[in-house]
């Protein structure tokens, strides 16, 4: 009766009537209390809100369609608008998966959640109306993607001056969750006083056997605190534009380039999505959370959407002005060379998770989808022969370390799912590398270095070829032809180094003898066993994610008052 009779008065009352914005705000605070509970049945839900089952057609249609005049209402106070925004969302989020949640559907909020966005007194609500815009979009979505309208929806937006408002609000969410993460352990970059104030207190008695800086950060982020903060959702709503919305880029490269006119301007979104990439990469599994996972697997899946874009890639790879904050707080990666384009930074949030996330209990799609992206990274690289500045060491190493994992706890991790995708996938990744390193490597040093890296990593490739035998039936990579297949790039891989460490063992001892060798080599003939090698396209692997909704729902909770 209570939730009828504030229904009621705020379905009839004019807009000059406080009971109207009471009648919202009570509907508010009691939704979320009685939902708080998560393990309500639709039925109990239709009792709750409608008196029964019988009654929940005509009260939810009536809740729906209160909410889509009142919300779309443009001479509303701005004030019960937004209420009434927060009273949605708040629903979508108690409601979780349940049949009720399908009434918000059918009522096709969406004219109404843009002319939050669009609002010139309502704009600075976009990013409530984005998480609502979420939490629609992301229901049933696994069984019944066609038959939601508000995926759709996301993609026929052409209107971009939403675009860039939706930008703007990820933009600064982002910001603000790196600076959380910075809040908790600051990485920022030494400077000359710093390194002295370090160095004067280490030589203090009561700090000479104290730990290494770094053992604070990973205490710190160990501590059972809710990490990351709760409005790391906005990289969910970024993952949908980045996939369905052919505009989306357009909007994306368009900030980029406005930032490089004016370097006085806040970073635009990419800048801000790949530094707090980073963040989520990093500590990812240090907390062993499935929530933490999650954000990490959308910031990874956001990567690999970005460098699928021909137009955003394309922007990526030209010179840019602004740095990309990244994490150091676990990482010993030298600083980069600044300014360098921004496929830089993707790399770079790459090896980040490559290097901090390898357990027993490896999260095999992760992977999968960090080695795709560097996949297409490189593919596009030396497609275009574009040669960009970049430390390339730091990633073969990570990727061989992967190798070097998996060939060593192969028995231990047989029984995770895709885990033998994962060693094709990674395989096929090196040999693209090896044979195309001459149309994207930056110098004949850093061709120099790869090589080297792989004689020197000759024991871990060969445990591969008994790890891709125990296999019952091996595949080819996903997408890629049986030209390309694991078993013949690790046949071409260890070709490749038992020609040179045949050369090195017989002319040097030293790592910088051997160093020399191999680039002699190298510059008399070129790398070896290459030829005229042919690289298919590689295939679209972009897809959503909905492993982890419950979160996202627990986290929309408590952003709301």
């Amino acid at each position: 009766m209570l939730f009828s009779t504030c229904l009621e008065c705020a379905r009839t009352a004019p807009y000059d009537d406080p009971k109207k914005y009471h009648a919202v705000q009570l509907m508010t605070v009691m939704t979320r209390c009685l939902l708080s509970k998560s393990d309500l049945a639709g039925w109990e839900v239709m009792e709750l809100f409608a008196g029964g089952v019988n009654e929940s057609d005509k009260f939810f249609n009536e809740f729906t369609t209160t909410i889509g005049t009142l919300l779309g209402d443009d001479d509303a106070p701005v004030e019960l608008r937004h209420e009434v925004l927060q009273l949605a969302v708040v629903f979508m989020c108690g409601i979780n998966q349940l049949s009720t949640g399908a009434y918000l559907l059918r009522g096709d909020l969406f004219p109404a959640i843009l002319s939050i966005i669009k609002g010139r007194e309502t704009g600075r609500f976009t990013f409530e109306a984005l998480l609502l815009l979420t939490l629609l979009s992301n229901f049933h979505k696994s069984d019944a993607a066609k038959l939601n309208p508000f995926l759709r929806h996301i993609g026929e937006i052409t209107d971009v001056e939403v675009l860039r408002k939706v930008c703007w609000a990820a933009e600064f969410a982002a910001a603000a969750i790196v600076r959380t993460y910075q809040e908790i352990s600051d990485d920022s970059p030494p400077t000359i006083s710093s390194m002295l104030g370090s160095f004067v207190t280490s030589l203090r008695p009561d700090r000479a056997f104290s730990s290494y800086p770094g053992q604070h950060a990973e205490r710190a982020f160990q501590r059972p605190v809710r990490r990351p903060i709760e409005a790391c959702i906005v990289v969910v709503p970024i993952l949908e534009f980045a996939l369905r919305n052919s505009t989306f880029p357009s909007v994306l490269v368009e900030g980029i380039k406005n930032a490089a006119g004016n370097k006085d301007l806040q970073p635009p979104l990419p800048h801000a999505i790949l530094s707090l990439s980073s963040y989520l990469l990093t500590h990812a599994t240090s907390t062993s959370s499935f929530r933490a996972i999650g954000y990490a697997n959308v910031a990874l899946h956001i990567l690999l959407a970005f460098v699928e874009s021909d137009e955003v890639i394309r922007a990526f790879c030209e010179p840019n002005p602004q740095p990309v904050r990244l994490c150091r707080q676990a990482s010993n990666t030298p600083f980069a060379p600044s300014p360098r384009p921004l496929i830089c930074a993707v790399l770079d949030c790459c090896i980040l998770w490559l290097r901090h996330n390898l357990h027993k209990r490896l999260e095999t799609s992760l992977y999968l989808t960090c080695i795709r992206t560097c996949y297409r990274t490189i593919w596009f690289l030396q497609k275009e022969h574009i040669r960009p500045n970049y430390y390339w060491l730091q990633l073969w190493k990570a990727i061989i370390g992967l190798l070097d994992f998996l060939g060593i706890k192969l028995d231990e991790l047989s029984s995770i799912t895709s885990i033998e995708q994962l060693l094709q996938e990674s395989l096929v990744l090196l040999d693209l590398v090896s044979t195309k390193a001459e149309a994207f490597l930056s110098s004949p040093e850093a061709i120099h270095e790869f090589i080297y890296e792989l004689v020197r990593s000759a024991p871990a490739l060969q445990r591969l070829t008994a790890a891709l035998r125990s296999f019952v039936s091996p595949r080819t990579a996903s997408g890629l032809s049986h030209e390309n297949s694991s078993e013949q790039a690790l046949s071409h891989l260890l070709s490749v180094t038992n020609y040179y460490e045949e050369k090195v063992g017989s002319k040097s001892r030293s790592a910088d003898g051997a160093m020399r060798v191999v680039a002699k080599e190298i510059e008399r003939d070129g790398i070896h066993c290459v030829g005229d090698s042919h690289v298919e396209d590689p295939p679209s692997w972009s897809e959503g994610v909905t492993i982890f909704l419950r979160h996202v729902y627990s986290d929309g909770m408590a952003l709301m008052p």
